[in-house]
């Protein structure tokens, strides 16, 4: 069971991103002796979704689809509509099915003369998350020299005209190969024209990583070269070796907004086999240090540029609300180390008992771990405070009292996140801290209103009240060291119940109650299961006063109990903690 459940939760995780690639396949028309190299590419990228240039007509988009996708992933690939674009060389796009769903295509007419190619649009759809996004597919005029460079010039006027129509904020990747020489505006003003800042910034274009600059012929731009992988003039195409930055994945501003739907993953974006250490050279040459020699040789004999290919997160998070809360943080502890001292509460808000076996914690990075147990039962009860902890040793960990203890999850004293998943991989709760959250040495973070956002620094408060050894927090409890919030005036006006001494305890532990007005009260000791184990005071009318009873659980498993002390208008829960 514990393994399904990662593993489910794992595929939630991969579903979220996709591989976006760009390849100029050389020439793709039945290329028996090449496809061998696309389908080990392929297999070495594991895309997503591809946009193909240089594919000839109707015969090279069919082909690709069933010599390379269908051999390499047989049922998994679609491709979208062909369009012809009357042109020696097209452009394709073929998705997984599985994560993608194709909308609708279009073509921009930048094509002024016959050769040339239009830019194709399409409109495709992530299917878990539903979002829309544009496909811009690209291929320019081919050639150095002004006059070719004007005609560039005249076909990105008409693109970014294109794209300057769409809404504000669209989210579109502008992908292919773009024969741009350099970023100079004088004699490449065609990359200006696409990236350049303009009274209309819609459709304004960016480079993911950022890397623009003289790159052509120049070593210093190495490692985003992506023509030619090769030297040795064979089977078509430029042999002059690694020095040109003609293909991109350009990305509208959206995608590189942290607060998108859909946006670029940092440092994901490559030029494929590209190691920075072949300018001028074979992808080939000698040692390959980012690729295999097998890798490396598929790329040099397939085409004569690289795949570059970029990951994409997709705002497809689940959110589940179960009524759990993430109440109280302790990441700092000072009385103990915090491999030892570390933990976190949440409080269960529902008049129901819920169930976290197979639930899970982690954070934004690797951090981890599945809420586990023989019994397959992790019960949090109604109203009640659950305490995780790094160490359940309440000798070692500070004198917590601990429901569960976990592993390989670590609270950064500086910034980290805990997120709390159900055991679908959807989000019950979450919350993000950095430095200058309110938490100090040996104090511990809590939220005093259950119905504020607890992901925003300012619902939270340092803790003021000691516990085990000396740090401050309320483990297990309220703010204020009671259990039940939902009428704090009620409870107040009623009594109070303190929580046990000693806790944890063996067998005998003292429980204070502080009666302010005279009622009917119970006081009964349930077990994890939420049965009644033992009543101590049977709907009997308590006058206003102090009242101190003894527990002894002798004849009881080692175990978490929960005390309850009611009137039938509230009542308080306080936990304690057998151990024989």
């Amino acid at each position: 069971m514990r393994l399904f459940i990662i593993y489910l939760f794992s595929l939630t995780l991969h579903a979220s991103t996709a591989r976006i690639m760009t390849y100029n396949l050389l020439n793709f028309e039945d290329e028996n002796g090449r496809e061998a190299n696309f389908i080990s590419i392929l297999d070495f990228v594991e895309p997503d979704l591809i946009i193909a240039e240089e594919v000839v007509g109707q015969t090279g988009f069919s082909h690709f689809k069933s010599d390379v996708l269908d051999i390499y992933e047989p049922d998994e690939w679609t491709s979208a509509p062909f369009s012809n674009q009357s042109a020696q060389q097209d452009i394709a796009l073929y998705y997984k099915h599985e994560h993608f769903s194709f909308s609708s295509t279009s073509t921009i007419n930048t094509a002024s003369s016959s050769g040339l190619r239009d830019v194709v649009e399409f409109v495709m759809v992530h299917e878990s998350s539903g979002i829309e996004f544009n496909i811009y597919g690209v291929h320019l005029k081919a050639s150095s020299g002004d006059q070719n460079a004007q005609q560039r010039l005249a076909e990105t006027t008409i693109l970014r005209d294109y794209l300057n129509t769409l809404p504000a904020g669209s989210e579109f990747i502008v992908a292919g190969d773009f024969n741009i020489y350099s970023n100079s505006s004088s004699s490449e003003p065609a990359f200006n024209m696409l990236t350049g800042d303009a009274d209309n910034n819609n459709g304004r274009l960016f480079d993911p990583i950022d890397r623009i600059g003289p790159w052509h012929n120049n070593s210093s731009y190495s490692d985003v070269h992506t023509q030619s992988p090769r030297t040795s003039s064979f089977g078509g195409g430029a042999p002059g070796g690694m020095d040109d930055r003609f293909d991109w994945l350009f990305v509208s501003a959206s995608i590189l907004d942290d607060s998108s739907e859909m946006r670029y993953v940092e440092d994901t974006y490559w030029a494929v086999g590209n190691d920075g250490n072949h300018f001028n050279d074979a992808i080939n040459d000698g040692n390959n240090s980012s690729v295999s020699d097998a890798i490396a040789d598929a790329l040099h004999d397939a085409s004569d540029h690289l795949p570059v290919y970029m990951d994409v997160w997709f705002d497809d998070l689940v959110y589940n609300s179960a009524g759990i809360v993430i109440t109280e943080i302790m990441p700092n502890p000072a009385a103990v180390s915090d491999s030892y001292g570390e933990w976190f509460e949440i409080h269960n808000t529902t008049d129901s008992t819920i169930d976290i076996f197979g639930w899970m914690i982690k954070d934004g990075g690797t951090d981890n771990h599945t809420f586990w147990n023989a019994d397959m039962f992790i019960p949090v009860i109604s109203g009640d405070y659950f305490v995780f902890v790094r160490n359940a040793d309440s000798t070692l960990n500070g004198g917590l009292v601990a429901d569960y203890e976990y592993s390989e999850f670590l609270l950064s004293n500086s910034e980290d996140e805990i997120i709390l998943l159900d055991g679908t991989g959807a989000i019950v709760d979450e919350v993000h801290y950095n430095n200058s959250w309110v938490f100090g040495s040996g104090e511990s973070m809590e939220i005093h209103d259950l119905n504020t956002d607890n992901n925003v620094n300012e619902n939270w408060f340092e803790a003021t009240l000691a516990y085990g050894n000396g740090d401050f927090g309320t483990p297990g409890s309220f703010y204020d060291g009671t259990v039940s919030v939902d009428d704090d005036k009620a409870i107040l006006t009623y009594f109070q119940l303190a929580p046990p001494y000693p806790n944890p305890f063996n067998p005998i532990t003292t429980i204070n109650i502080h009666v302010e007005m005279e009622h009917a009260t119970s006081l009964q000791i349930f077990d994890m299961n939420g049965r009644v184990v033992e009543t101590l005071i049977n709907n009997e009318l308590l006058h206003p006063g102090y009242y101190k009873l003894q527990w002894n659980a002798n004849q009881h498993a080692s175990g978490v109990y929960f005390i309850q002390l009611t009137n039938g208008i509230s009542s308080q829960i306080q936990k304690a903690v057998l151990i024989k």
